[in-house]
């Protein structure tokens, strides 16, 4: 355990919240900016989706010009249709420039993160982040061409962006808490997190109308600087650390049958290993693979209200800053007591974790076609309640994936879903800024339709993989096989303990109810990898 004050891992974390929340408010800012530009710059509106029948999402429009007055929005359709379009196509330009750099550096930094320290890999991202606040800054000054938004997206995305950030926060919080605090631990940091977002949308929303963006931005940047003015000067080199683990790991190992033989990098190979039917048992195979399927398939179609924003920002809403900080500081508080409450009530009628991933994606095909139909403000805030129950699939994942592996498989396994995760999230970004982009003029909610009916194939999925469970027999080699991996070459005794991971726990709201539920990321397997590297530091 290091000796890291729980206090600064706090401020970090505290930090970077606020930082994220002022970040968010991109959105508003573009559509606001492009609105205002729509007189001087003509911008020919496409028409991808014109059909000869006027459809029910058309006459949305028509039905709400005084909402958008009394928001203090003149309504203008085709100023409106022309800036969401701007705006949608600027985030799928910039979601794609930043995306091949996001997988190819979640994947490095999070493999030679032993190598190069803890400390080192946290102040990339945040160094990242200061970066783009400093490039959106000067092109609000200087009027900048819009290419540079899509080089700060590039800058951001080389930095591994959160992913990397609270990769290592993780690493962080498990190596400061003994192993029976701490679930409570990362309870207290996500339950900390969720406020501070909640309030922190909240009061950002009144600013922004009282005062506009561009102080909040140089606010953002000034927390960054700060964060990494924290991390250098209060978190300790990763070699302090390690010099105690390889004194007190020499120890365990002279009393105990561990032999541990050098680790080597992942590799993809090592990957594909753990799913092959040679390898393993037909159950056991086909279970892991439904399960990352239905997680990827979840993962790409959670990011369609990468949208919401824009949309709500459009008739019939038309929301102004103060509806959008309300709304996300209730979203917040909801998802954050729903979903935990709604995970105890299903664990205590006894569901398994299949069962609830397929009731969550039940909520979700429900929320998204509540959201595609909602008209007034009343019936967005009903439909966060749907919303907190639509998010097990996410959370159950590796809770699910651990009941298949020994535990010398999890952190390759776990590290395939960290980049799983990254994959689908960045392509989801793209492809549905894409389809709102070309949608919005005449059916701006085909995209939570859209993903209302994608929601059908994880829902399949888990169905298929509960039938799999329940009705392929078993094979006497499920609990005992033996594995070639050359990543990892560990025999474990009887009398050692080995935690489960969670790799690509976040520590955002939505996820509260997984750090109550499970121990999040295990350093045991992190720090025997660091032994190797203790006499290089």
């Amino acid at each position: 355990m290091t000796n890291v004050s729980s206090y600064i891992i706090a401020t970090v974390l505290i930090l970077q919240t606020l930082c994220s929340c002022i970040m968010f408010t991109l959105g508003q800012y573009i559509y606001i900016y492009y609105l205002s530009k729509y007189p001087f710059l003509p911008y020919p509106i496409q028409n991808s989706t014109t059909v000869a029948v006027r459809s029910y999402f058309q006459k949305i429009n028509n039905n709400f010009p005084d909402k958008c007055s009394q928001s203090g929005i003149v309504l203008n359709r085709g100023a409106q249709s022309w800036a969401q379009q701007r705006s949608a196509d600027l985030f799928f330009w910039t979601n794609l420039s930043s995306c091949f750099p996001i997988i190819i550096m979640t994947y490095i930094l999070g493999i030679y993160t032993p190598k190069l320290g803890r400390r080192f890999v946290l102040i990339i991202p945040i160094i990242g982040a200061a970066c783009q606040l400093a490039i959106w800054l000067a092109i609000i000054y200087f009027h900048l061409p819009e290419y540079w938004w899509y080089i700060a997206a590039f800058i951001v995305g080389l930095s591994g962006s959160d992913n990397i950030r609270n990769f290592v926060l993780n690493l962080f919080i498990t190596d400061n808490t003994g192993e029976h605090e701490r679930s409570s631990h990362f309870v207290v940091f996500g339950a900390m997190s969720m406020i501070v977002s909640a309030v922190g949308t909240f009061i950002i929303g009144y600013y922004i109308a009282w005062n506009g963006f561009t102080d909040l931005y140089w606010i953002a940047l000034i927390l960054q600087l700060v964060s990494i003015f924290v991390v250098i000067f209060c978190l300790k080199p990763d070699k302090h650390h390690y010099k105690s683990l390889l004194s007190d790991s020499n120890t365990l190992l002279n009393s105990t049958d561990i032999q541990i033989s050098k680790l080597h990098y992942i590799s993809c190979l090592d990957f594909f290993k753990l799913f092959g039917f040679k390898t393993h048992s037909r159950k056991k195979s086909i279970s892991l693979l439904l399960i990352l399927a239905a997680y990827a398939s979840y993962s790409f179609i959670c990011t369609t209200f990468i949208v919401i924003l824009l949309y709500l920002l459009n008739a019939p809403f038309c929301w102004t800053s103060k509806h959008i900080g309300n709304y996300s500081a209730v979203a917040l508080i909801s998802f954050g007591t729903f979903s935990v409450l709604g995970m105890k009530i299903l664990t205590k009628i006894g569901a398994c974790d299949i069962v609830i991933c397929i009731i969550s994606h039940i909520f979700f095909c429900l929320a998204s076609f509540w959201l595609a139909f909602a008209q007034y403000d009343w019936q967005m805030y009903i439909g966060l309640i749907l919303t907190s129950f639509s998010g097990y699939q996410n959370l159950l994942t590796l809770s699910m994936i651990s009941k298949w592996l020994e535990p010398h498989e999890r952190t390759n396994v776990f590290t395939l879903v960290t980049e799983i995760n990254t994959i689908m999230k960045v392509v989801g970004y793209c492809f549905f800024n894409w389809v709102y982009a070309r949608t919005v003029v005449n059916y701006k909610n085909f995209t939570f339709l859209l993903a209302s009916f994608l929601s059908m194939i994880p829902l399949m999925l888990n169905i298929i993989l509960w039938f799999v469970s329940r009705k392929m027999p078993n094979e006497d080699n499920d609990r005992c096989e033996e594995l070639d991996l050359t990543s990892t070459d560990i025999s474990v005794s009887g009398g050692w303990t080995t935690q489960i991971p969670v790799t690509n726990s976040i520590l955002i709201p939505q996820q509260l109810s997984n750090l109550s539920r499970t121990n999040s990321l295990s350093s045991n397997d992190y720090e025997m990898k660091n032994i190797d590297h203790t006499d290089t530091l």
